[in-house]
């Protein structure tokens, strides 16, 4: 049994991961998907990973320490406090750590990301994000999605660490992933990670378009 903290990205909060916590614990494993203050303009990094590490507390094992978009910095910043911990990074932004030079473009042309408030944070119309995040996911699940999205603020203060951290890493990007580029998700998983990434077919949530398929992907990695 492996414990797998899984970390939602920007705009989402846990219950995006309710389908793959219950395939992992229908494979004997432990898995949690706290909420975290992405919301909270007066949050810092350090505050804004309590949660989980609060959760981990209870964990014997190190575990495996799923990032996805946003929440991959945040995911580093427990894998980094967890000595032993494989950290998955899926459809990451990487944020806090600078891309090597030569890197390609980041985004898809045109992603309408929202526009920020007056008070720096960012939401989305619910129309608007199924169009834009959603477009590949049933409707059904497009529209649960939509309606628990939250503001997102940016963190107070700058990113802890000065790097990556020294832990097992892999970057799993998938080739139509809606906000990121594949290339440059190629190119950041080979220059700056040093690592060679793994491909999966889909969009950029795929924790809700493929739930089963990415459980055992998370399921194999721990093994391995």
């Amino acid at each position: 049994m492996t414990t797998f903290a899984l970390i939602h990205g920007a705009w989402h909060d846990g219950s995006c991961w309710a389908p793959v916590v219950r395939n992992l614990r229908a494979r004997g494993h432990a898995a949690l998907a706290p909420d975290l203050p992405f919301h909270d303009p007066k949050t810092g990094f350090e505050e804004r990973v309590r949660p989980v590490l609060d959760a981990l507390d209870r964990a014997a094992d190190p575990g495996v320490v799923v990032g996805h978009s946003m929440g991959s910095a945040y995911a580093a910043l427990v894998a980094a406090a967890r000595p032993g911990s494989l950290l998955v990074l899926l459809c990451p932004r990487l944020g806090g750590l600078a891309p090597p030079p030569g890197a390609p473009a980041t985004f898809r042309e045109g992603f309408p990301f929202p526009a920020d408030r007056p008070d720096g944070t960012s939401a989305w119309d619910a129309e608007a994000a199924i169009r834009a995040m959603y477009g590949r996911l049933p409707a059904e699940t497009a529209s649960a999605l939509a309606q628990r999205l939250r503001p997102m603020a940016p963190p107070a203060g700058d990113y802890p660490l000065p790097g990556h951290p020294d832990v097992a890493t892999v970057l799993v990007y998938a080739t139509d992933d809606e906000f990121f580029e594949p290339a440059w998700e190629r190119f950041m998983a080979r220059e700056l990670l040093g690592v060679e990434p793994i491909e999966i077919p889909g969009g950029h949530f795929p924790m809700a378009e493929d739930p089963d398929a990415l459980a055992d992907l998370l399921d194999r990695l721990a093994g391995r």
